[in-house]
Protein backbone atom coordinates (compact mmCIF):
# COMPACT_ATOMS: atom_id res chain seq x y z
CA UNK A 1 0.00 0.00 0.00
CA UNK A 2 2.72 2.45 1.02
CA UNK A 3 6.14 2.44 -0.62
CA UNK A 4 9.12 4.56 0.44
CA UNK A 5 12.32 4.59 -1.61
CA UNK A 6 15.53 6.50 -0.77
CA UNK A 7 13.71 9.17 1.26
CA UNK A 8 16.27 11.80 2.25
CA UNK A 9 15.79 15.08 4.11
CA UNK A 10 18.13 17.42 5.98
CA UNK A 11 17.77 20.45 8.23
CA UNK A 12 20.56 23.00 8.44
CA UNK A 13 23.26 20.58 7.38
CA UNK A 14 21.97 17.73 9.57
CA UNK A 15 20.70 14.71 7.64
CA UNK A 16 17.50 13.59 9.39
CA UNK A 17 16.75 10.76 6.95
CA UNK A 18 19.34 9.20 4.64
CA UNK A 19 17.93 7.12 1.76
CA UNK A 20 15.31 5.35 3.90
CA UNK A 21 12.97 2.89 2.25
CA UNK A 22 10.49 0.14 3.12
CA UNK A 23 6.97 -1.06 2.25
CA UNK A 24 3.76 -1.30 4.26
CA UNK A 25 1.50 -4.15 3.16
CA UNK A 26 -2.33 -4.21 3.36
CA UNK A 27 -3.54 -5.12 6.84
CA UNK A 28 0.00 -5.12 8.24
CA UNK A 29 1.10 -3.52 11.50
CA UNK A 30 4.64 -2.25 10.91
CA UNK A 31 6.59 -1.08 13.96
CA UNK A 32 9.07 1.76 13.43
CA UNK A 33 11.62 1.93 16.26
CA UNK A 34 14.83 3.75 17.13
CA UNK A 35 16.33 6.09 19.72
CA UNK A 36 15.26 9.71 20.07
CA UNK A 37 16.46 11.69 17.07
CA UNK A 38 16.55 8.62 14.81
CA UNK A 39 14.17 10.25 12.32
CA UNK A 40 10.90 8.42 13.08
CA UNK A 41 8.64 11.46 13.46
CA UNK A 42 10.43 13.18 10.57
CA UNK A 43 9.49 10.20 8.43
CA UNK A 44 5.87 10.49 9.58
CA UNK A 45 5.95 14.18 8.68
CA UNK A 46 7.22 13.36 5.19
CA UNK A 47 4.44 10.81 4.66
CA UNK A 48 1.78 13.22 5.92
CA UNK A 49 3.17 16.08 3.77
CA UNK A 50 4.26 18.34 6.62
CA UNK A 51 7.83 18.06 5.28
CA UNK A 52 8.97 17.81 1.68
CA UNK A 53 11.92 15.40 1.31
CA UNK A 54 15.01 16.64 -0.50
CA UNK A 55 14.96 13.47 -2.59
CA UNK A 56 13.36 10.06 -2.77
CA UNK A 57 9.97 8.64 -3.59
CA UNK A 58 6.83 8.02 -1.48
CA UNK A 59 3.94 6.26 -3.18
CA UNK A 60 0.48 5.42 -1.91
CA UNK A 61 -1.17 2.59 -3.85
CA UNK A 62 1.01 3.57 -6.80
CA UNK A 63 0.23 7.31 -6.62
CA UNK A 64 3.02 9.84 -6.07
CA UNK A 65 2.24 11.04 -2.54
CA UNK A 66 4.74 13.90 -2.75
CA UNK A 67 2.43 15.64 -5.21
CA UNK A 68 -0.59 15.38 -2.91
CA UNK A 69 -1.50 18.31 -0.59
CA UNK A 70 -1.67 17.41 3.10
CA UNK A 71 -5.39 18.15 3.36
CA UNK A 72 -6.16 15.53 0.69
CA UNK A 73 -4.61 12.63 2.62
CA UNK A 74 -7.77 11.68 4.56
CA UNK A 75 -9.66 11.35 1.27
CA UNK A 76 -6.97 8.92 0.11
CA UNK A 77 -7.44 6.85 3.25
CA UNK A 78 -4.51 8.02 5.40
CA UNK A 79 -5.12 9.12 9.01
CA UNK A 80 -2.79 9.96 11.89
CA UNK A 81 -2.64 10.27 15.65
CA UNK A 82 -0.08 12.52 17.31
CA UNK A 83 2.63 12.10 19.94
CA UNK A 84 1.34 15.26 21.60
CA UNK A 85 -2.45 15.05 21.70
CA UNK A 86 -4.10 17.38 19.18
CA UNK A 87 -7.69 17.31 20.42
CA UNK A 88 -10.06 20.27 20.83
CA UNK A 89 -10.16 20.69 24.61
CA UNK A 90 -13.35 22.75 24.74
CA UNK A 91 -15.30 20.37 22.53
CA UNK A 92 -17.09 17.25 23.70
CA UNK A 93 -15.75 13.76 23.14
CA UNK A 94 -18.52 13.22 20.58
CA UNK A 95 -17.72 16.41 18.66
CA UNK A 96 -14.00 15.64 18.70
CA UNK A 97 -14.82 12.26 17.20
CA UNK A 98 -17.14 13.81 14.60
CA UNK A 99 -14.41 16.22 13.51
CA UNK A 100 -12.46 13.28 12.12
CA UNK A 101 -15.19 12.63 9.57
CA UNK A 102 -14.91 15.98 7.81
CA UNK A 103 -13.19 14.36 4.82
CA UNK A 104 -16.12 11.96 4.44
CA UNK A 105 -18.83 14.64 4.63
CA UNK A 106 -18.61 16.08 1.09
CA UNK A 107 -21.20 18.69 2.08
CA UNK A 108 -21.13 22.03 0.27
CA UNK A 109 -21.52 25.24 2.24
CA UNK A 110 -24.86 26.12 0.69
CA UNK A 111 -26.47 22.69 1.07
CA UNK A 112 -25.15 22.46 4.63
CA UNK A 113 -26.63 25.82 5.64
CA UNK A 114 -29.95 25.23 3.89
CA UNK A 115 -30.17 21.68 5.24
CA UNK A 116 -30.95 19.96 1.96
CA UNK A 117 -31.73 16.22 2.22
CA UNK A 118 -28.31 15.03 0.92
CA UNK A 119 -26.49 17.02 3.61
CA UNK A 120 -28.86 15.81 6.33
CA UNK A 121 -28.40 12.20 5.20
CA UNK A 122 -24.60 12.43 5.25
CA UNK A 123 -24.59 14.09 8.66
CA UNK A 124 -26.87 11.35 10.00
CA UNK A 125 -24.48 8.68 8.71
CA UNK A 126 -21.49 10.44 10.26
CA UNK A 127 -23.24 10.73 13.62
CA UNK A 128 -24.09 7.02 13.51
CA UNK A 129 -20.46 6.22 12.68
CA UNK A 130 -19.24 8.37 15.59
CA UNK A 131 -21.57 6.59 18.03
CA UNK A 132 -20.41 3.23 16.72
CA UNK A 133 -16.78 4.16 17.39
CA UNK A 134 -17.55 5.57 20.84
CA UNK A 135 -19.23 2.28 21.71
CA UNK A 136 -16.33 0.30 20.26
CA UNK A 137 -13.78 2.28 22.29
CA UNK A 138 -15.88 2.36 25.48
CA UNK A 139 -16.41 6.13 25.38
CA UNK A 140 -20.22 6.43 25.24
CA UNK A 141 -20.50 7.48 28.88
CA UNK A 142 -18.17 10.41 28.17
CA UNK A 143 -19.74 11.48 24.87
CA UNK A 144 -20.95 14.85 26.19
CA UNK A 145 -17.94 15.53 28.41
CA UNK A 146 -15.38 18.13 27.25
CA UNK A 147 -12.06 16.60 26.26
CA UNK A 148 -10.15 18.93 28.57
CA UNK A 149 -9.50 17.33 31.94
CA UNK A 150 -10.11 13.72 30.95
CA UNK A 151 -7.48 11.11 31.89
CA UNK A 152 -4.60 10.79 29.45
CA UNK A 153 -5.41 7.20 28.55
CA UNK A 154 -8.99 8.19 27.75
CA UNK A 155 -7.81 11.04 25.52
CA UNK A 156 -5.66 8.58 23.59
CA UNK A 157 -8.80 6.56 22.81
CA UNK A 158 -10.66 9.74 21.79
CA UNK A 159 -7.91 10.60 19.34
CA UNK A 160 -8.01 7.06 18.01
CA UNK A 161 -11.78 7.34 17.52
CA UNK A 162 -11.33 10.61 15.65
CA UNK A 163 -8.72 9.07 13.33
CA UNK A 164 -10.97 6.07 12.61
CA UNK A 165 -13.82 8.39 11.59
CA UNK A 166 -11.90 8.98 8.35
CA UNK A 167 -12.24 5.24 7.58
CA UNK A 168 -8.48 4.96 6.97
CA UNK A 169 -6.77 2.30 4.93
CA UNK A 170 -3.51 3.31 6.66
CA UNK A 171 -3.33 4.55 10.24
CA UNK A 172 -0.16 6.30 11.41
CA UNK A 173 0.24 5.94 15.17
CA UNK A 174 2.84 8.29 16.70
CA UNK A 175 3.80 6.93 20.16
CA UNK A 176 0.26 5.94 21.22
CA UNK A 177 1.55 4.36 24.45
CA UNK A 178 3.35 7.49 25.66
CA UNK A 179 2.27 8.40 29.19
CA UNK A 180 0.22 5.24 29.73
CA UNK A 181 0.53 2.77 32.60
CA UNK A 182 1.65 -0.82 32.03
CA UNK A 183 -1.92 -2.14 32.15
CA UNK A 184 -3.11 0.64 29.81
CA UNK A 185 -0.37 -0.23 27.32
CA UNK A 186 -1.42 -3.89 27.32
CA UNK A 187 -5.06 -2.92 26.76
CA UNK A 188 -4.04 -0.50 24.00
CA UNK A 189 -2.13 -3.19 22.14
CA UNK A 190 -5.09 -5.55 22.26
CA UNK A 191 -7.36 -2.71 21.09
CA UNK A 192 -5.16 -1.78 18.11
CA UNK A 193 -5.01 -5.39 16.90
CA UNK A 194 -8.74 -5.83 17.40
CA UNK A 195 -9.54 -2.62 15.50
CA UNK A 196 -7.18 -3.64 12.69
CA UNK A 197 -8.95 -6.99 12.42
CA UNK A 198 -12.40 -5.38 12.46
CA UNK A 199 -11.77 -2.43 10.12
CA UNK A 200 -9.04 -3.87 7.92
CA UNK A 201 -6.57 -0.97 7.98
CA UNK A 202 -2.79 -1.21 7.91
CA UNK A 203 -0.87 0.61 10.65
CA UNK A 204 2.54 2.26 10.85
CA UNK A 205 3.45 2.37 14.54
CA UNK A 206 6.15 4.63 16.00
CA UNK A 207 6.72 3.59 19.59
CA UNK A 208 9.40 3.35 22.30
CA UNK A 209 7.52 0.77 24.34
CA UNK A 210 9.19 -2.36 23.00
CA UNK A 211 6.70 -4.70 24.64
CA UNK A 212 3.92 -3.08 22.60
CA UNK A 213 5.93 -3.03 19.36
CA UNK A 214 7.08 -6.64 19.58
CA UNK A 215 3.70 -7.79 20.82
CA UNK A 216 1.53 -6.48 17.99
CA UNK A 217 3.80 -5.78 15.00
CA UNK A 218 3.93 -8.08 11.99
CA UNK A 219 7.13 -6.43 10.74
CA UNK A 220 9.69 -4.04 12.25
CA UNK A 221 11.96 -1.34 10.81
CA UNK A 222 14.68 0.26 12.97
CA UNK A 223 16.25 3.67 12.36
CA UNK A 224 19.37 5.23 13.87
CA UNK A 225 20.66 8.72 13.01
CA UNK A 226 18.39 8.77 9.96
CA UNK A 227 19.60 5.44 8.57
CA UNK A 228 17.68 2.19 8.35
CA UNK A 229 19.71 -0.33 10.34
CA UNK A 230 17.25 -3.23 10.42
CA UNK A 231 14.16 -4.64 8.75
CA UNK A 232 12.58 -7.96 9.67
CA UNK A 233 10.34 -9.83 12.08
CA UNK A 234 9.76 -8.90 15.74
CA UNK A 235 11.66 -12.03 16.76
CA UNK A 236 14.66 -11.14 14.59
CA UNK A 237 14.91 -7.55 15.83
CA UNK A 238 15.48 -8.69 19.42
CA UNK A 239 18.70 -10.45 18.38
CA UNK A 240 20.05 -8.03 15.75
CA UNK A 241 23.49 -6.71 16.82
CA UNK A 242 23.01 -3.28 15.24
CA UNK A 243 19.65 -2.73 16.97
CA UNK A 244 21.02 -3.97 20.31
CA UNK A 245 23.98 -1.59 20.08
CA UNK A 246 21.94 1.42 18.96
CA UNK A 247 18.71 1.04 20.87
CA UNK A 248 17.92 -2.01 23.02
CA UNK A 249 21.16 -2.19 25.01
CA UNK A 250 23.14 -5.29 25.94
CA UNK A 251 21.17 -5.94 29.12
CA UNK A 252 17.88 -6.03 27.17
Amino acid sequence: MLTLRDVTIGFGGVTALDAVGFDVQPGQILGLIGPNGAGKTTLFNCITRIYQPNSGDIRWQGEDLLRVPAHHLPKLGIARTFQNLALFGGMSVFDNTMSGGSSQARIGATSGLVGWPPSRSRTKKLRAKAWELLERLDLVALADAPAAGLPFGTLKRVELARALMAEPKLLLLDEPAGGLTHSEVKALGELIVSLRDDYGFAALLVEHHMGLVLGISDHVVALDFGNKIFEGSPEQVKHDPAVIAAYLGRAA
